[in-house]
């Protein structure tokens, strides 16, 4: 009788050692102290404020210089582009409001005249994520473009399919190979200090230039390294690129000449275009599209 009540005790405070257990790692639990009162146990690994990620200040405006003379910027449509005029409106309407005038090359357009004409009467060129490759004479129209004066800005986003060791040939890398540019494979991520979520990296100024005056830290939510030229913004040391997993600074601006290449098209839309310094990174790549001298 006295090992059975024994045993049934001892059930009873394993049991209750084990909820007690439970519950710790939850975050609080009473915790008995003398006398009557309790105590808060706190996991400090479990606080909210360990969990939860910073998030850059969404303020500021977009402010280029609207002493410029009126500039024509042509945003290519015909490649099979992954944007329309809603997914970059921060830029178009800058653009526009600066007094500059926009035009968004489509198919239709191609059919009527093509990329060489319309780039002739154009001051700069745009190029967003395109999915058709440029044949060989549009590159050296395009290249001939920028050695004429012309500013050229090519913007891309991380394949769909990032497949560890997937190849960086992508039309807008066949481009900007031209002008010594490139995008290198997959998608960069940082698991160490990101904005929101680990695909959220951020990028400081690797030198001072027009393109980064006034930008102290961007935000890069969906970004692929930028290869070749010379880099602008530079990620943190604790990022990695999906395809190999290897920690280091990563390019996601940089310059040749006459042609930029951004590795993050979000930073243009209206999503992710104030927060952090993304705002005054738009205002200088407009700047840099309307202060070329074709």
């Amino acid at each position: 009788m006295e090992l059975r009540d024994a045993a049934l005790k001892a059930g009873v405070f394993v049991a209750v050692f084990l909820v007690v257990a439970t519950l710790t790692g939850l975050g609080s639990i009473p915790v008995p102290v003398d006398g009557n009162e309790t105590a808060p146990l706190t996991v400090q690994s479990h606080q909210p404020e360990a969990i939860l990620a910073d998030s850059s200040a969404e303020a500021g405006e977009i402010e280029p210089d609207a002493t410029a003379s009126e500039k024509t910027v042509v945003i290519d449509q015909s490649h099979n582009n992954s944007v329309a005029p809603g997914d970059i409106s921060p830029l178009v309407t800058s653009l526009t409001a600066a007094g500059h005038d926009v035009q968004f090359y489509t198919d239709a357009m191609a059919d009527r005249q093509s990329l060489g004409e319309t780039l002739s009467d154009a001051d700069a060129f745009v190029v967003i994520a395109p999915n058709d490759q440029y044949n060989e004479s549009e590159r050296r129209r395009v290249e001939q473009f920028a050695e004429d004066g012309g500013r050229v800005l090519l913007v891309n986003e991380p394949p769909r399919q990032a497949a560890r060791g997937a190849t960086a040939s992508t039309p807008m890398t066949n481009l900007a190979g031209v002008f010594g540019l490139g995008f290198d494979g997959g998608y960069l991520y940082d698991l160490r200090e990101y904005d929101t979520n680990h695909r959220a990296v951020y990028a400081t100024p690797a030198s001072e230039t027009a393109l980064t005056e006034g930008v102290d830290r961007v935000t890069a939510y969906t970004a692929r390294p930028v290869v070749g030229g010379s880099s602008l913004l530079d990620t943190n040391e604790s990022t990695a690129l999906s395809t190999t997993r290897r920690q280091a600074r990563y390019s996601v601006l940089a310059r040749q000449g006459n042609a930029v290449a951004l590795g993050d098209r979000s930073l243009l839309g209206t999503d992710y275009a104030y927060t952090a310094d993304n705002e005054v990174l738009i205002g200088n790549l407009i700047e840099f599209l309307v202060s070329g001298s074709r």
